[in-house]
Formats: structure tokens, sequence, C-alpha cells
């Protein structure tokens, strides 16, 4: 009697635990894309003092493993002068959003973390804020792109730091990450990830 009374226990944990552990999964199952984040950013400039701007980062989709190693070998091998041609010829992955303008996103990778996940994009032309310059302004020589890198939790809340004009260099999870800023890194002060 003991002896069934003890399989019967176990019996009963097991059914009990295995929809805990589905529920625990389905809690850090990873957003992916399509998605958009809302971001505020904030500058400060010796001339302009601080400053302050929001746009959107609307990822349709992110780049395979595949893609990801592809153009981090590019990088590895040609250097920035290989990589910048390759990436301006990528599909198109999403876009960044300041107020009516429009850029295009060449790259976009995800990776995840043990607080969520790391993003990072590459677009394919410099994104200028108040302060950097005007939207219309010539790249300057050798930071020929912009790159947003953040964090935010399984929430979808998080904040990073952005290049509106960089050059990049090999490295990192996502193989890609700034080497040198055309200007002072731009802080993402609140990312937030916006309801599908």
């Amino acid at each position: 009697m003991l002896k069934r009374s003890i399989r019967l226990a176990l019996v009963a944990c097991c059914v009990v635990a295995i929809p805990m552990t589905g529920v625990a999964q389905m809690k850090r199952k990873t957003p992916t894309a399509p998605e958009k984040f809302s971001i505020n950013a904030g500058m400060k400039g010796p001339d302009t003092g601080a400053a302050s701007a929001n746009f959107v980062v609307n990822v349709q989709r992110y780049n395979t493993e595949k893609e990801r190693a592809a153009l981090a070998e590019t990088l590895r091998t040609g250097g920035y002068p290989g990589f910048l041609p390759a990436v301006r010829k990528s599909p198109i992955v999403g876009h960044l959003e300041v107020g009516s303008q429009v850029y295009n996103i060449r790259y976009a990778y995800q990776t995840v973390t043990d607080k969520g996940r790391s993003i990072v994009v590459v677009v394919d032309k410099p994104v200028y804020f108040a302060g950097g310059g005007r939207p219309d302004a010539k790249p300057r020589e050798g930071y020929e792109l912009a790159v947003a890198q953040f964090e935010v939790d399984d929430i979808g809340l998080g904040k990073g730091t952005m290049a509106g004009a960089a050059r990049v260099k090999p490295g990192g999870p996502a193989g890609v990450q700034i080497d040198d800023y055309g200007d002072k890194p731009i802080e993402l002060t609140t990312v937030r990830r916006l309801p599908s």
C-alpha cells in the first residue's frame, strides 16, 4: 500500500511539473519580427547644449545566422571598406523613422541574453539628429553608416546607444560593432517595444 501511494504521489508530481515547465518556457519565448521600437534619444553638444529626439526602429525581419556570418566574414576579411558596399547591397530588413525622414535598415540582428535581448541595427547612411547636422547633410568621410545597439528586457523595455555616423569593425555577438564615431554617441534613454 505504501509503495502504491509513493508511485501515485510521483505521478501526480510529474503531471503538475509538466504544465509548470511549459508555462516557464512560454514566458521566456523570444519575440521576433516584425516589431517596432519607440526610442527616446538624448544628446549633449558643446555648441547646442542638451537636445532630445524621438524615433522608431521598425524591424521587418532579423538577419539569419547565415546572413550574419557572411557579413561578419566580409567585415573580417575586407575591413570597413569591404563591408560598406556589401551591407548597402543587402536586402532592406526594416526602417528607422525620424519625423518625416525614413532610413533603410540593411542589417538587424538579435541575440538572447539572460535579461532579454540585445539588438543591433545598421542603417545604410548616417542619421542626423538635432545638434548632429541636417538630415540631408553629406556623410562625413569614413563615417557612412549609422548603428544602434540596445538591450530590451522580456517586457520590451530597455536602453542603449547609437552612432548617427560611424565606422564598424568585426566583433561582439552580432558580428558587427562600432569602431569609431563621427560624433559623440547618442544615448538611447528609453527603448519601448510597441504592441503589435
